[in-house]
C-alpha cells in the first residue's frame, strides 16, 4: 500500500508513467491499474492504521525478570538431579521466590502482586525455552 501511495504521489507531481515504470520495475498495466484505483487506494490508506504506528507493550518489572531467571535455574538444577516437577510445585516455588525478591527490593515492588497462574506458566515456559515441561 505504501508503494502504491508513493507511485500516486510521483504521478501527481508530474513524473511520466514511463519513468515510474522504470523506477519500480513494474509494467505499464500495473501502474495504470494503480492510477485507475487511486480513489479506493487513498480511501483505504486514510481509514487504516498508520504503518509507523507504535506498538505498545507492557514491560515486566525487575522482580519478575529476576524471578523467571532464578526459577529457570532452579528448574534446570532439578532436571539435572532427575527430580520430577509438577505444575503445582513450580508455581509454589515461583510464589516463594517472588515473595523473597519482593522483600529484598525497594518499597515500589512491594505493591506488585503475583499469581502463578497457568497462563503465567505458559508465558514463562516460552521465555525460558522449556519444551519438556508440561
Amino acid at each position: 500500500m505504501e508503494m502504491k501511495v508513493e507511485i500516486l504521489k510521483k504521478i501527481d507531481w508530474g513524473k511520466k508513467v514511463a519513468n515510474v515504470v522504470h523506477a519500480y520495475g513494474m509494467n505499464r498495466f500495473m501502474i495504470g491499474m494503480i492510477i485507475k484505483n487511486k480513489e479506493k487506494i487513498m480511501e483505504h490508506v486514510k481509514s487504516s492504521v498508520p504503518i509507523q504506528s507504535m506498538i505498545i507493550s507492557k514491560r515486566r518489572g525487575k522482580v519478575m525478570e529476576e524471578l523467571e531467571r532464578l526459577l529457570g535455574m532452579w528448574i534446570e538444577d532439578q532436571h539435572q538431579r532427575h527430580v520430577l516437577l509438577s505444575l503445582m510445585l513450580i508455581q509454589e516455588k515461583a510464589k516463594s521466590l517472588f515473595h523473597d525478591l519482593q522483600w529484598k527490593t525497594s518499597e515500589d515492588a512491594a505493591e506488585e502482586t503475583f499469581v502463578a497462574s497457568h497462563g503465567w506458566f505458559v508465558h514463562f515456559r516460552a521465555h525460558v525455552n522449556l519444551h519438556n515441561v508440561k
